[in-house]
């Protein structure tokens, strides 16, 4: 065994003083500071991962839309024609990561729980008015297979009553249907709302302004009341499920048929875009790309799914970063308790170190003796912070629920976070990057003690006073 490893090893265990103490204090150190990063960045990039699944489950990977201002006439936008959607739709069709094309088409519409026979009473009697709420219906082609499965499947697994939006039938999220049911008589698949879209409010806007002015003449005012108009009734519809949507949150929706949403919108057989399901949802920025140079009509925009959630995967990706630099000092301070322990070391085996320079010994081998004592440390520091990390990880969940449990203390709370567990991907290259710099960061810290040590004049160490 070389001269400054046999050395090393023995001062890591030495008699009569307390170096073995303060270097087991260092070692864990980096074991803690490791360990810290690997749990905090996994459990980060397994949170980030989780949305993204949770975020494909409720919307598309890519959306096609419109720019109306490239062709809507501003007089009378109505008798202008919007582009042609099909010829996209096969366009887009032809492209072999696509695996289904559909219209949508979203209304901002009023929705008011039906009154029974009894409310309609009270209410002609003045009483209180109907739970309301103004909400966005987003409609969605049934024929569609792919993007009805996927809606259906969220369904089971956040929802109640099914997916069913045939004929006259609405599907409303937690958030609405909590709006809608504040006395507790909705029923699924037997309560109806009464929607007002906007063709319903444009024809009685119509009617309310002729009123307004006609107010001052009787008998202009006499005409606009005798005039023949045909005044629409609110669409219908029955309430089929109720679908809680991460995504959406407390954002009142609800899914209606593609042609009941043309209707209520008064669109004819215009849309808002289309939605574009593809095989692989991570690929859609690639796809994107070879959309624009297939010859993409100019006046329809793509966007993924990605661009329209980037301000939140920023922020992620911002709070991963801030994580870095701040647990990264832990790193730093256990470099610095090394760096501490071999100075320590060098007061208490000051003697010892100049009657081995007296002996001969160069001073490589005196600094080489110091880094492998921190090699040592670091090594034991950083496999043991691996260890400790991966334990936490495993455990993670079954932690958390023991925290819950003896100290009433919520971790990841689900309300907030809408998670029923800690979500975790620990990632190799994280791992190494991380247990690397560490390594490096403790190995490094023992080399300055050990240089100034090194340089030491041995009859100067020899000496009794210090």
């Amino acid at each position: 065994m070389k001269f400054c490893w046999f050395i090393a090893l023995r001062y890591l265990k030495p008699k009569g003083t307390f170096v073995s103490v303060i270097t087991l204090i260092s070692v864990a150190g980096v074991a803690l500071g490791v360990g810290v990063l690997l749990v905090v960045i996994a459990v980060m990039s397994g949170f980030e991962k989780k949305i993204k699944e949770e975020l494909l489950k409720s919307e598309p990977a890519l959306v096609v839309q419109p720019q109306r201002d490239d062709w809507a006439d501003p007089a009378d936008p109505a008798e202008t024609p919007p582009p042609d959607w099909r010829a996209l739709s096969l366009l887009l069709k032809k492209h072999p990561e696509v695996r289904s094309v559909s219209p949508v088409v979203t209304v901002s519409s009023v929705l008011e729980r039906k009154p029974t026979a009894e409310e309609e009473k009270n209410l002609a009697d003045g009483g209180p008015a109907l739970p309301e709420a103004q909400a966005v219906l987003i409609g969605v082609d049934p024929q569609d297979q792919v993007q009805m499965e996927r809606l259906q499947k969220l369904m089971g697994e956040k929802g109640e009553g099914s997916f069913e939006l045939a004929g006259e039938s609405v599907v409303l999220t937690q958030a609405l249907a909590d709006r809608l049911n504040r006395d507790g008589l909705l029923a699924l698949g037997q309560s109806a709302v009464n929607i007002f879209g906007p063709s319903f409010l444009k024809e009685y806007r119509g009617y309310y302004q002729e009123q307004q002015r006609a107010k001052d003449d009787p008998t202009r005012a006499q005409a606009v009341e005798a005039k023949d108009r045909d005044l629409p009734l609110p669409a219908e519809f029955v309430v089929q499920g109720v679908l809680y949507d991460d995504k959406l949150g407390d954002q009142p929706t609800g899914f209606i048929s593609l042609k009941n949403a043309q209707k209520l919108a008064g669109r004819g057989k215009a849309v808002d875009g289309l939605t574009v399901e593809l095989a692989d949802p991570f690929r859609a920025g690639e796809v994107k790309q070879d959309l624009l140079q297939s010859g993409l009509p100019p006046n329809w925009v793509p966007r993924t799914w990605m661009e329209r959630n980037q301000r939140f995967f920023d922020a992620i990706a911002n709070e991963r970063a801030m994580m870095y630099l701040v647990l990264g000092f832990i790193s730093v301070v256990a470099a610095f308790c090394i760096m501490n322990t071999m100075i320590t070391m060098a007061v208490q085996k000051r003697r010892e170190i100049g009657m081995m320079r007296a002996l001969g010994a160069k001073t490589s081998q005196i600094v080489g003796l110091f880094a492998a004592k921190g090699l040592v440390v670091a090594g034991c520091g950083v496999g043991c912070g691996y260890l400790l990390g991966s334990t936490v990880l495993h455990f993670r969940n079954d932690l958390r629920r023991w925290i819950s449990d003896t100290f009433h203390w919520q971790i990841f709370d689900e309300r907030i976070y809408g998670l029923r567990e800690i979500p975790a991907d620990p990632r190799l290259l994280d791992n190494l990057l991380i247990c690397g710099i560490a390594f490096v960061l403790c190995t490094l810290a023992a080399v300055p003690p050990a240089w100034l040590v090194g340089r030491m004049d041995p009859a100067r160490a020899l000496r009794s006073d210090r």
